[in-house]
């Protein structure tokens, strides 16, 4: 008879294997589909992910597996930040189509639902008419939570960022309130063409000018200290990394457009502190440094982050247990590796690991698509913070130094790309063996 233990991990062993088996060498395909209907899904597709925020090479990776799905030939795109051109063989003929692509990004809860669209498509669930049907309803959803808590949200997003870059006992109380400010600025700017276009500018300044009028009264902190972590959540952070990580794998113009994109917001950003500045006036002597709190903070302030982003960003309710876990290997890891390594190398750890860990949770039977993970990992990490104190130090009286902390930010962004495009090596590569990639 045989040994139970034994006959226990050579079941193990089966369901690994069939587990980590890579898809049929024939990808699943749908009943041949209208080669118009085809091009129309494909740039539409193109379009919602680069609403997501999904790399170039990235979205035409994705679009090769969907073409071939439905037995497309002849397919080439053309994926620029702006816009999706889109080329298809059609009988005896060529189309081509282009679609652009709005400035307002998808919400999480909208990128759960297109990248868990995208999985039924390369899997052969669905034909061109569901699958358009199904994305144009993603794409006119309104937000699940009303506005009112959506601008709570940006203010527990806020408190959770100050946790981890200021936590004095003191500056909560502004957290909370500036937070409020600035998700309601937010939504203002998301109903307003006009007020969209300057948004990074007035809400640093209206922030800027509350701050530098109540530090000495109120606050007791220095202003910047209050400034940087209400600000973090408009930082182009995001955009300048992935810009590195386009120019790194070759899409040059669309990574060239990220970087300018992402370096004007910083720079708007600075005006509207300067003009804060300018109105309020300079403050006095900065108040003696308040005593941080304990190491605890930066864990919650993990935590308090995670709820905010929940909130603000309409994440589906059974993705929170799974975001609060990346958010957490996220810090863990940078703060870790930070004990032993330098800052970059810390940032370089944490873009390595953070990617694959939110693909092996996209493999659970719960598990969210890897960017609504992903992408709040990827705010936590903060790299445009010191850039924009060092950027508003150059234009201010210590150029020298800021323009130091400037440079620090450019490495420390080139370090976190790095990492992600190690990280992104592995985890594409394992996701496709298990059939269950999603794209990044």
């Amino acid at each position: 008879m045989a040994d139970p233990g034994r006959r226990g991990l050579a079941r193990a062993r089966a369901a690994l294997a069939r587990r980590l088996s890579p898809l049929p060498a024939e990808a699943p395909r749908v009943p041949e589909q209208p080669p118009e209907a085809v091009l129309d899904l494909l740039r539409r597709l193109g379009v919602a992910m680069q609403r997501a925020g999904d790399a170039a090479d990235r979205v035409t990776a994705i679009l090769d597996d969907v073409a071939a799905v439905y037995a497309a030939s002849g397919v080439r795109f053309f994926v620029l930040p702006t816009g999706v051109f889109v080329r298809i063989v059609a009988g005896d003929s060529t189309r081509v189509d282009f679609a652009p692509a709005p400035n307002a990004s998808l919400r999480l809860d909208q990128v759960d639902a297109l990248y868990r669209l995208i999985d039924d498509i390369r899997h052969a669930k669905l034909g061109v008419a569901e699958a358009v049907g199904r994305l144009q309803a993603l794409l006119s959803t309104r937000p699940r939570l009303p506005a009112w808590l959506r601008v709570a949200g940006t203010s527990v997003m806020v408190l959770g960022l100050g946790l981890l870059l200021n936590p004095t006992a003191s500056a909560l109380p502004a957290y909370l309130v500036l937070g409020v400010l600035v998700g309601v600025l937010t939504l203002w700017g998301e109903r307003s063409h006009a007020v969209a276009v300057v948004l990074p500018m007035l809400t640093a300044g209206v922030v800027t000018w509350l701050v530098f009028r109540l530090s000495e009264p109120v606050l007791g902190s220095a202003p910047l200290d209050i400034v940087i972590p209400t600000l973090v959540t408009m930082l182009p952070g995001a955009a300048l990394t992935m810009a590195t990580i386009e120019l790194a794998s070759g899409s040059m113009l669309s990574g060239s457009a990220r970087l300018v994109y992402g370096l004007e917001r910083l720079l708007l950003l600075t005006f509207g502190i300067a003009l804060g500045v300018e109105f309020a006036g300079l403050p006095g002597p900065p108040p003696q440094a308040e005593a941080p709190l304990g190491a605890w903070a930066p864990w919650v302030g993990v935590a308090v982050f995670g709820l905010g982003v929940f909130l603000s960003s309409a994440v589906p309710p059974r993705s929170l247990p799974w975001l609060l876990a990346v958010l957490g290997v996220a810090y863990g890891v940078q703060a870790g590796a930070g004990l032993v390594l330098n800052p970059l190398g810390a940032s370089f750890a944490a873009g390595v690991v953070v990617l694959p860990v939110a693909y092996a949770i996209q493999q659970r039977p719960s598990g969210p698509p890897v960017p609504v993970t992903f992408l709040p990992a990827f705010w936590l990490l903060v790299p445009g913070a010191l850039g924009l104190e060092g950027v508003t130090e150059i234009v201010g009286a210590d150029a020298a130094a800021g323009l130091g902390d400037f440079l620090n930010a450019l490495l420390t962004i080139v370090a976190i790309a790095a990492g992600v495009l190690v990280g992104s090596a592995v985890s594409e590569r394992v996701g496709r063996a298990t059939g269950g990639w999603r794209g990044l």
